[in-house]
């Protein structure tokens, strides 16, 4: 991204201006600091520096995309309908062990133990059912508030609100996933800026990426043309926290985009028929040796890295060892590397359609030898 240029006209500094008032002064005023005229100048030109030196620059800034946050980058999304994405709600199934004609109502509310030092994670029973002869029902649940923290591991959504008679236990049989935060500024920035380069095409492969992502809960993104024949289009995605996404995520896609194969419904034009899938997401384990910049902690640095590897991973179907190299690099607070490897090797991995790399881990090796 460019960096932000003044103006020439506002590249002016607090004592400029107060000499320039110095000058103004009437024939005969003592202008010398201490004076009457001094004293009185001296605190305009220091509200002035600080307009022209911070709050213009500031407002100024906000203008532009590339430089506006929070609220006002949402003022230049809006009128190109680029909406920053909510935060979701986690989804899960859990399974409740009980006596056969057992009634687990609709809303009921299951969580997690929660201790002094963090709370429980609430969720919502969103379809009731009746336990039968197996002495077990199974049922969707989704979390009471949105974001990160209703992703919780398998097993640990073990408690219930509301005590049920014939309920001997319950559980969640799979991790929970597919909870996201409110997207951040930079990555809603990206969006708005691409969507800026890349206008409306009418069903060009640009289109499905920014159709699919404009789904609340929607990471990555794989467009394959004409996968079944002419007129098809399959799109893969994955969750906002770039795993395998829910076939709930997947029919909010689906819907989005094209509801009714080939009718024009959606957001896909008249006679594309549209499936849309998951991306296979493929673990990548990155080993290195760090030589880390004065005043910055290994663990901080790992977690940025994981970040910039991630970012090259998105939209790569090999990824380069090379490549990889430069990212550790160019990522702030490292200076140097060595003996680098990738799923403990030096080579360069090659990923099938359909298969998006992941970072599974980021380990320095001086810590695991």
């Amino acid at each position: 991204m460019l960096g932000f240029q003044l103006p020439e006209h506002l590249q002016i500094t607090e004592s400029q201006i107060h000499e320039k008032m110095l000058k103004m002064a009437p024939q005969g005023v003592d202008t010398s600091e201490g004076h009457m005229y001094w004293d009185h100048t001296k605190p305009t030109a220091r509200v002035a520096g600080e307009l022209v030196e911070y709050t213009l620059p500031l407002t100024l800034m906000l203008t532009f995309p590339q430089f506006a946050i929070g609220p006002f980058l949402e003022l230049h999304g809006e009128p190109i309908g680029v909406d920053r994405k909510a935060a979701v709600h986690a989804t899960t199934l859990e399974t409740f062990i009980a006596d056969e004609g057992t009634i687990i109502p609709e809303g009921n509310i299951v969580l997690t133990l929660g201790d002094e030092h963090e709370e429980s994670v609430r969720y919502s029973i969103q379809k009731g059912g009746i336990v039968d002869s197996s002495g077990e029902i199974t049922l969707p649940i989704k979390a009471v508030e949105a974001g990160l923290h209703g992703n919780v591991p398998p097993n640990t959504i073990v408690g219930i609100d509301k005590p049920i008679k014939g309920l001997k236990r319950l559980y969640n049989p799979e991790a929970v996933t597919d909870g996201a935060a409110i997207e951040d500024d930079e990555s809603y920035r990206e969006r708005i800026l691409e969507r800026n380069r890349n206008k409306p095409l009418s069903g060009a492969k640009s289109d499905y990426v920014r159709w699919a992502k404009e789904v609340d809960g929607v990471g990555d993104v794989i467009v394959q043309p004409l996968w079944a024949g002419p007129k098809t289009v399959r799109v893969l995605i994955t969750d906002r926290n770039r795993q395998i996404a829910t076939q709930q995520l997947i029919e909010e896609v689906k819907n989005y985009i094209d509801p009714v194969d080939g009718m024009g419904e959606g957001k896909a034009p008249i006679g594309a028929h549209v499936t849309i899938d998951t991306i296979t997401p493929v673990p990548i384990s990155i080993k290195v040796k760090l030589v880390l910049e004065k005043g910055y902690k290994i663990k901080e640095v790992l977690n940025l890295l994981e970040d910039n590897i991630n970012s090259y991973f998105s939209d790569e179907s090999i990824i380069k060892y090379a490549l990889v190299g430069a990212i550790i690099t160019r990522t702030e607070g490292i200076s140097d590397y060595e003996n680098l490897l990738l799923n403990d090797a030096t080579t360069n991995i090659a990923l099938a359609e359909g298969e998006r790399a992941v970072v599974s881990e980021v380990l320095h090796i001086d810590e695991t030898t």
